[in-house]
């Protein structure tokens, strides 16, 4: 089964498609379909950032609610 790329492999690929096109290397014929996948990497972009940011809020509410000196580990 193939293993997930994560955010920085899609936001390197996303870098270099954007060099690309400032370079002008990218073909008319393509240009479309190298926008339609440049979309869906930013929305996966945008949604990986959301969920970590939610669950960094969850982790420090969670910490913030505990007793001073006190974890749950003991």
């Amino acid at each position: 089964m193939k293993k997930p790329k994560g955010y920085s492999a899609v936001l390197r690929e996303l870098e270099e498609t954007l060099e690309k096109m400032n370079r002008g290397d990218i073909p008319i014929d393509e240009l479309e379909e190298t926008i339609k996948s440049a979309a869906v990497k930013i929305r996966y972009l945008k949604d990986k950032l959301k969920a970590t940011e939610a669950e960094i809020s969850k982790v420090l509410q969670e910490i913030e609610g505990e007793p001073e000196g006190i974890s749950e580990d003991r």
